[in-house]
């Protein structure tokens, strides 16, 4: 089924002139619980992988609440095409993104392993029948199957980042009457949930992300715990969905692929594409 944003309540670079051209594009996934294939772009579902080539696993001896060192089966999170999502930045002779995980978090960050693998589908021929599982995990890093529904919404910095405009949102937020309870926070800024690209909807305070060699690099994708909240529902919850904010309004609906990282947070995943290795890193935050 596609899933349709409800277009914003107001013009924001109207509103705030001094947004203009801060807007960015990002791609929703929508994710809902569903029976992808291999062949299909999907959160936690059965990845392309050619049957002779060895699982990942991570091998880290600092697995939280886990006192058997073994190697760890590395987790699919999610499968993204091309054809699906021509945003992300596949190199050359590459049409899948495969995200993995550590199915724990490590005690020394606190944050999931997190693997990026970039395919060439057509070279595919044998695709892997099972894949391995982990021997233990913790609970709410095993995400349910979903098949995705990519959507384009336009979204505008997180008050954070507009810090020298938050007087002027201040006063705006202020002026509407007591029927509108819009905030430019969670109805104007950022779209929360599972999404590729766009503006980061850090929980906390905003992270400067460099990769080794100093380079600041860009926002991949962004795994979350919850597609919305109840604050942010009257504006990112679908059309089609739009009957789950009355009295039926079930909060298990805000995570439907069954994840959670910490209390509610995010995975963001940034990439390098000045290092020609075009290394990826991972960074969580939880309130």
């Amino acid at each position: 089924m596609k899933l349709t944003t409800p277009p914003a309540p107001f013009d924001v670079a109207e509103l705030f002139p001094a947004l203009a051209g801060w807007d960015r594009t990002a791609v929703r996934l929508h994710p809902r619980p569903g029976t992808p294939s291999p062949t299909d772009s999907s959160m936690g579902g059965p990845l392309l992988w050619p049957a002779g080539e060895p699982w990942q696993f991570c091998e880290s001896s600092d697995h939280e609440d886990l006192s058997d060192s073994q190697p760890i089966a590395m987790v699919p999170i999610l499968q993204i095409y091309a054809r699906d999502v021509p945003e992300l930045p596949f190199p050359p002779g590459a049409d899948v993104c495969q995200v993995l995980w550590c199915p724990f978090v490590h005690e020394s960050d606190y944050r999931p392993v997190v693997g990026v693998l970039w395919r060439d589908s057509n070279v595919v021929a044998n695709i892997l029948g099972e894949i391995p599982q982990p021997v233990a995990s913790e609970e709410g890093y095993l995400p349910r199957p979903c098949v995705l529904s990519p959507e384009r919404v336009e979204e505008y910095p997180a008050w954070e980042t507009a810090a020298e405009l938050a007087k002027e949102i201040g006063e705006w937020e202020s002026s509407l009457d007591d029927s509108e309870e819009w905030s430019y926070q969670y109805h104007l800024s950022v779209a929360p949930g599972t999404k590729v690209g766009g503006w980061v909807d850090w929980v906390q305070s905003p992270e400067a992300v460099r990769c080794d060699h100093s380079h600041e690099m860009e926002h991949l994708l962004t795994i979350a715990s919850w597609e919305y909240d109840p604050g942010s529902a009257t504006r990112w919850v679908p059309l089609e969905e739009r009957h789950l904010l009355g009295s039926d309004f079930d909060p298990e609906r805000m995570g439907p692929a069954d994840i959670m990282i910490g209390d509610a947070g995010s995975a963001y995943l940034f990439i390098c594409r000045e290092c020609p290795d075009r290394p990826v890193v991972g960074v969580s935050q939880w309130s």
